[in-house]
Parts: structure tokens; C-alpha cells; sequence
């Protein structure tokens, strides 16, 4: 008799087949910013890999003019780029978003841009942890109804 794979009782089995887990792929849209770009690139490509969508900068205001066009759910941040900056709010981050930085612990952060911080990361030895950050938060804006994308519809005028 042959052995072929069944699934244990009572419990949730998905067949291998990609095109059935794509409704359960929460993504999220992500924001790195830093100057070594050899980092920044393995750093994206990891959170692609992981089906994110990732955007680069590789100072504040390109960041910013980046963050204005689409604003990210999570940004991902060089300290030493981030030691100008007073207020996280600059930072254009979607409602529900995140900041997460890295680099040299030494380098102070402002008071407001310091409580703003979800994370301190060691990226890029940290690299599976801010994959798990970024499902996270993109998890948390989802289930508080923050990542939606529908527009709201108008509200009825009187007498129409």
C-alpha cells in the first residue's frame, strides 16, 4: 500500500496551489530610506520576496516626496539620516503606519521621532524580524479597517 499525503482531521489544508493563497496575502506598502545602497537594495529585495511592496530613498527629502505621492504603511529608516528630522510626522506615513529604524544606536533621535519608533533593528542581521514587523503592521491596519483602499462614497445632497 502506498503512503500519500492526506491532511490531518479538522484542520484548515490548502492545496499547494499559489492561486488559492493570494486572498490571504496581507501586503504592505514599505518606505526604505538610507544612503548605502547596497543594503537598502538586499533589505527590498527580502520584503519583495516576502510580496511586499517596497519603495527606496536615499535621503529625508526625496523620502518625503516619495511618502507624498503614496503614503507607506511602514518606514523603514537610517538613524543617522533620521537625526535632522524633529517630528515622525514629516514622514508621511499612512494612517495605522509604522517607523522602524536602524543603524548606529549612538545617534540620538529626537523626543517625539523617538516614541514615534515601533522598532530598533540591526539590518541587516535583523532582516527576517522587520519581514515579520512589516506583516504585522500590515495585519494591524487591516483588521482596524485602516488598510482599505475603497474611497468612501458620497454623501446624498438634500433633494435628490
Amino acid at each position: 500500500m502506498a503512503w500519500t499525503h492526506q491532511p490531518p482531521p479538522h484542520s484548515c489544508y490548502l492545496p499547494p496551489n499559489d492561486s488559492h493563497l493570494s486572498p490571504w496575502v496581507i501586503v504592505a506598502d514599505i518606505l526604505l530610506i538610507g544612503a548605502d545602497a547596497a543594503l537598502i537594495e538586499g533589505i527590498a529585495q527580502a520584503l519583495a520576496a516576502a510580496g511586499h511592496r517596497v519603495l527606496t530613498a536615499a535621503t529625508i527629502a526625496e523620502a518625503s516626496f516619495v511618502a507624498a505621492a503614496a503614503a507607506p504603511l511602514l518606514t523603514v529608516a537610517d538613524r543617522a539620516l533620521l537625526s535632522s528630522v524633529s517630528d515622525a510626522r514629516s514622514l508621511g506615513l499612512a494612517p495605522g503606519g509604522a517607523l522602524v529604524v536602524f543603524g548606529d544606536p549612538a545617534i540620538p533621535l529626537a523626543g517625539p521621532l523617538r516614541r514615534a519608533v515601533l522598532a530598533e533593528l540591526l539590518l541587516p542581521l535583523e532582516r527576517s524580524r522587520l519581514t515579520a514587523l512589516a506583516a504585522h503592521v500590515a495585519a494591524r491596519a487591516q483588521h482596524t479597517g485602516r488598510g482599505a483602499t475603497t474611497p468612501t462614497p458620497p454623501e446624498p445632497q438634500p433633494g435628490q
